[in-house]
């Protein structure tokens, strides 16, 4: 009976050394996950912080890229507004020039028409034609 109460405490003993062993392996592996899993969520967290200050630059640069094409779009608009009002200012001077030489050729028309009427309402003619000289003013009028 000894020895089976000395086989039965070596049994024991190994059962609560080898249950002691599992205890500290299982701690063992659950601090080496939760460490793990600490460590995957700090690499997370720094790929979240990455993709955030991405995102970031990315706003960043999108926003300065809609601002040039804004100010180009602008300078555009801009452009062909002084290019309309370069033209309308060529063509209301050309107007003005068309209606002044208008002017001109009628005023010129109206001094014709008038010394025409007057020529022909005057039938004697007591001068020659500039060009052709003649000593008196019967030669003139008969050759």
């Amino acid at each position: 009976m000894q020895k089976r109460f000395r086989q039965w405490q070596l049994e024991k003993e190994a059962r609560r050394k080898m249950t002691e062993e599992m205890v500290v392996i299982r701690q063992q592996q659950i601090s080496e996950k939760l460490l793990k899993h600490e460590e995957e969520r700090h690499v997370l967290l720094k790929e979240r912080e990455e993709l955030k200050e991405a995102f970031t630059e990315h706003e960043k640069l999108e926003a300065a890229k809609n601002l040039r094409k804004k100010e180009s779009n602008l300078e555009y608009q801009d452009n062909l507004a002084s290019q309309i009002s370069f033209t309308q200012t060529i063509r209301g001077k050309e107007a003005e020039e068309k209606q002044r030489e208008l002017q001109v050729q009628q005023f010129a028309e109206d001094q014709y028409q008038t010394r025409f009427r007057s020529a022909l309402e005057r039938p004697d003619v007591d001068r020659a034609h500039p060009l052709r000289s003649y000593s008196n003013s019967h030669d003139r009028l008969f050759g």
